[in-house]
């Protein structure tokens, strides 16, 4: 259970949080006007790469959620970011979308489509063919870097999902008996150190919420944040698990009454 430590700052996951597809969560809105109205700091936080943070803004605002393109923070963005400020991944041979070799393109990183790249990137990739896969896995059994946006296997739709990043790297690394050495997107320390940065708040005063154990309450827990999971299919948390949710609530729609007495003196 959360201790009585009174919050600061919020990070949502999007996709199976705030909304699902193109339709937006009962009680996303009224939820986040409720933090507004408490002049809280909002984060929108995804694992997503294959949209730019503008369409993300812009679809939450159509969607009836308030936020701002600065408060909307994507795995692609912090990719380019990362391999900027890391030389050695040199020339890059990406498994991705366009928003993301545009994020690339944007901070001058070079990327190539064969020969020999320093570095194999994965992502979510809707147009993942064999000859892309096949070149990355030869790349790899050359010795080029192994490193991804995000860890999700699928990401969620309406229709059940579509498969994502994840199982692209799990293929690569069942091909090649390789493991992928950096994933940048959640849970990494790298999505949590550039959120708090960005909120100007010690990470004890932030809260994540979202629907993935293995993402969105990891990226809490491993920074040491609070964590609300929400657990829409009842699924039972292993005792096992290595990362526990402060608290398990149905929907978005529950956090206000969860939260209660985390603000009775507001």
């Amino acid at each position: 259970m959360m201790t009585a430590r009174k919050p600061e700052a919020f990070i949502f996951d999007l996709d199976g949080t705030i909304y699902l597809g193109d339709k937006i969560i009962p009680g996303a809105k009224e939820t986040l006007q409720w933090l507004r109205e408490k002049e809280l700091k909002i984060r929108f936080v995804t694992n997503n790469p294959r949209f730019s943070s503008s369409f993300y803004t812009n679809k939450l605002n159509r969607l009836g959620i308030e936020a701002q393109e600065c408060e909307v923070i994507n795995s692609a963005q912090l990719t380019a970011q990362y391999i900027k400020n890391n030389p050695k991944y040199g020339k890059i041979f990406v498994i991705g979308e366009d928003p993301l070799k545009k994020e690339l393109a944007a901070k001058y990183i070079p990327m190539v489509k064969d020969g020999h790249p320093d570095t194999v990137l994965v992502s979510f990739d809707t147009m993942l063919t064999y000859e892309k896969l096949q070149f990355a896995y030869q790349s790899l059994k050359n010795g080029s870097n192994f490193i991804a946006t995000n860890p999700d296997a699928v990401c969620p739709t309406p229709g059940g999902g579509l498969v994502d990043a994840g199982a692209i790297i799990a293929a690569l690394e069942a091909a090649t008996g390789r493991k992928v050495e950096r994933v940048i997107g959640k849970p990494s320390e790298l999505m949590a150190d550039l959120v708090v940065k960005q909120l100007n708040v010690t990470p004890d005063k932030c809260i994540v919420v979202g629907d993935r154990l293995n993402t969105d309450v990891a990226l809490g827990k491993k920074a040491g944040m609070q964590a609300v999971w929400i657990n829409t299919d009842n699924k039972e948390i292993q005792t096992t698990a290595k990362y526990i949710p402060d608290y398990i609530i149905e929907s978005i729609k529950n956090l206000p009454y969860v939260l209660s007495d985390e603000f009775q003196a507001t």
